[in-house]
């Protein structure tokens, strides 16, 4: 059996090892990070083992996910269940082989009411930059705390806590120095107003691919809530088309703990408010943005010579699958298929809540789904 020699390994079998904390909140620190980097590397699936109170880091959950690792809550009565999907399990390494959710496998305590939500706007942006012309990276992360908060980042880094002040010119050659090694990056807004994004920088034979993923909360309750998300959301989009090369991006209404962290319950699918075709994309697919626009509704953005799409969707109380659905209804199949598969963190966000999922051949990884986002502000 391989393993590995780690000062958070607590347990190890057949091809996984598990840690356990009982810290509040679960961070991608130096030491969790160096010990999935090792479980990895050792083709070994990490289980990250905690209490039922804990809350997971947006930036260690999307490690975790990359590294097909799974967050797996301890009960203080009858046992396990998995974080994800809620799914009763015996012992943590039940994870590895545990079967969709269904209502008799589902442990009560992920479907347990919480004190307190936050309506959120979740963005994921694909951007590509050629390597014939200077590149520097972060431009989108940077434009989302600025949109969210009035200021650029208040710090980066790899890891949790961040400490580094914002610096685009360093993420960028950090980033060229671990080449042809992917990037994982992390920046903070420092303002009251939540806010975090990460930057996941990779090369590919098209030059360097770019994706950010941004949450931020959204101040204020019910309807004047829901009008901002939809017009934020909308906005960040619009800014994004001009950063870069954008390939494609769609940002989402969600609800969820008001520090942005992950609960190991369940909650409502986010709802999609806007999707973005950027001028990479638009040539890809092989259509004429303008017409397109005519045809599908929405609004020419980015530069006249390369012009992309945006595109509003739903709102806060529902409609968006629906729209979306209709919307690449309209593009060649094949065409969307090539563009969505260089562009997977988009793609597996396309998946329509209790739904045939949207070109069932190319969209996997559902995740758990919910009817309809509705936001009742404060608690749920």
């Amino acid at each position: 059996m391989t393993t590995i020699d780690h000062p958070l390994l607590d347990a190890a079998g057949p091809g996984w090892a598990g840690t356990e904390t009982r810290a509040p909140v679960v961070a991608l620190t130096t030491a969790m990070s160096d010990w999935l980097h090792k479980t990895a590397s050792q083709g070994l699936r990490p289980i990250v083992v905690s209490g039922e109170h804990s809350r997971m880091t947006q930036p260690l959950a999307q490690v975790l996910s990359a590294v097909q690792g799974h967050w797996v809550v301890r009960t203080r009565d009858d046992g396990f269940y998995d974080a994800r999907s809620g799914v009763r399990l015996s012992a943590p390494a039940d994870a590895l082989t545990a079967g969709p959710s269904t209502p008799d496998t589902v442990h009560p305590l992920f479907v347990r009411a919480q004190v307190a939500s936050t309506l959120q706007v979740v963005a994921t942006v694909s951007t590509r930059h050629r390597v014939t012309r200077p590149v520097r990276l972060g431009g989108v992360a940077e434009a989302a705390v600025a949109l969210f908060t009035d200021a650029e980042p208040a710090a980066w880094g790899a890891v949790e806590p961040l400490l580094a002040p914002w610096d685009r010119d360093d993420l960028t050659e950090r980033t060229r120095r671990r080449i042809p090694l992917d990037s994982h990056w992390i920046a903070v807004g420092g303002g009251e107003r939540a806010v975090v994004a990460t930057v996941q920088a990779a090369r590919t034979s098209e030059g360097l691919e770019e994706t950010t993923r941004v949450w931020a909360a959204v101040p204020g309750v019910g309807r004047d809530a829901g009008t901002t998300a939809t017009a934020e959301a909308r906005e960040l989009l619009a800014r994004t088309a001009t950063i870069g090369l954008p390939l494609i991006g769609v940002a989402f209404a969600a609800i969820g703990a008001p520090d942005l962290a992950r609960r190991a319950t369940a909650a409502p699918h986010a709802e999609p408010l806007a999707l973005l075709v950027g001028p990479v994309g638009v040539r890809a697919l092989g259509i004429d943005a303008k017409r397109w626009v005519d045809d599908a509704g929405g609004t020419v953005v980015g530069s006249p010579r390369l012009p992309g799409v945006l595109l509003p969707l739903g709102s806060v109380d529902g409609g968006g699958w629906t729209r979306l659905n209709d919307v690449l209804a309209t593009l060649d199949p094949a065409r969307l298929a090539d563009l969505l598969d260089v562009a997977p963190h988009v793609r597996s966000q396309l998946v329509a809540p209790g739904a045939t999922p949207l070109m069932p051949e190319m969209l996997v990884a559902a995740p758990h789904v919910h009817p309809q986002l509705r936001t009742q502000g404060g608690a749920r």
